[in-house]
């Protein structure tokens, strides 16, 4: 009985001794690795729905699905066209693409410490149906990435709803392959795979911070999608990945813009100054988007202390500030009157034209009158 309790610590000691290990050694990635979403996200099933591929999937984490089979031929067609692109003159197409799969086994550890060990467990992951499994994905995403075009679906044989499934599931966050990966594909490291990125991600419009100026809030214009739904909660999974060391920007930004909107009425509100270019639905839907994301974010857990009188999380400081002089310009009667009583009377050029116009007629008047007066 003593053996056996002994034998039983020792375990429970290794447990622990291999807890360490293992948080030590996520600690010194210096690159996030391919996994899938957090558990408490994926337990949402109004944020689950958004993170899981409806047609195509890059990678091991929806691979072989059934209902995402049918992409499966796609993928051989786009590899089939990326490595005759590659080809030379007095090179044939198979040996091309014999001297990318045996690329890719070379390297095939490395590539593997780009994914979660969870993902690449049981004998179908052995090495060399990893590579061929890596091959594939990353030529037809190198093809897809090239020729993606709204305006074009033929150029990858698809049809333009089935390029917006694709599309959006290629940006998924548990569809997303290694960019090591991807160099090893490409003609080129430099230059032309920056361009595939950015032609890939031209549908998005960028998100930059807003900012305070002399009681105004300057926000650049934000185009809202079906895609946006979709996009912003992936960015948010992202972030709260374990081994992601960053400090919450785009939950930072999107809790930001939560406390500023509401309602319809405020969607509106930016809509009408241009801020909001809003293609996603009505006001009401924009407004549920940010109030249901801002129900997901890690910030609410840490914006409800006493040192924080905002609901922006601390991680940004930046639009703890845009926030904190917001308050303050509110608090101070005088300027919310002034304000006010200007983008109610003078929202227009004309309006203000017009009251120049008889500010001046007023000042003519009292002077005519003034000087004629008899002394």
């Amino acid at each position: 009985m003593t053996i056996k309790l002994d034998d039983i610590m020792d375990q429970r000691l290794a447990q622990l001794d291999n807890a360490k290990q293992k948080f030590d050694k996520m600690n010194k990635v210096s690159v996030p690795k391919i996994q899938k979403i957090p558990v408490l996200l994926r337990q949402n099933e109004r944020f689950a729905m958004y993170c899981s591929p409806k047609m195509i999937s890059f990678g091991p984490i929806h691979h072989n699905k059934e209902d995402l089979k049918q992409a499966e031929d796609y993928k051989l067609l786009w590899t089939s066209k990326f490595v005759a692109e590659h080809s030379e003159k007095q090179v044939t197409d198979q040996a091309i693409a014999k001297a990318l799969l045996e690329r890719i086994e070379d390297n095939i550890e490395e590539l593997k410490n780009q994914f979660s060990e969870d993902l690449l467990l049981g004998e179908m992951y052995d090495d060399k149906y990893l590579a061929w499994m890596l091959f594939v994905d990353g030529c037809s995403l190198l093809y897809f990435m090239e020729y993606v075009d709204i305006n074009h679906p033929e150029a990858l044989n698809i049809k333009l709803d089935q390029l917006t499934h694709m599309w959006r599931d290629s940006c998924l966050l548990e569809n997303q392959l290694p960019r090591r990966l991807l160099e090893m594909l490409s003609k080129t490291e430099g230059t032309d795979l920056e361009y595939l990125y950015y032609n890939h991600l031209s549908w998005c419009t960028s998100k930059r911070e807003g900012s305070w100026f002399s009681g105004e809030l300057r926000l650049p214009m934000f185009v809202f999608t079906n895609f946006t739904p979709c996009l912003f909660r992936n960015l948010v999974a992202y972030e709260m990945c374990p081994d992601v060391c960053y400090k919450y920007e785009c939950c930072s930004f999107f809790s930001f813009m939560d406390s500023l909107i509401d309602t319809a009425e405020d969607v509106k509100e930016l809509r009408i100054s241009g801020v909001f270019q809003n293609l996603l639905g009505s006001d009401e839907d924009l407004a549920n988007l940010f109030n249901e994301l801002g129900y997901d974010l890690p910030t609410k857990v840490f914006c409800e202390n006493v040192f924080i009188s905002t609901n922006v999380v601390a991680f940004s400081k930046k639009y703890i500030v845009v926030k904190q002089q917001i308050e303050k310009h509110c608090a101070n009667k005088w300027k919310t009157w002034l304000a006010e009583g200007y983008n109610t009377h003078f929202d227009t050029p004309w309006t203000m034209v017009a009251f120049l116009a008889a500010l001046l007629a007023l000042s003519l008047t009292f002077i005519q009158t003034w000087f004629s007066i008899p002394i």
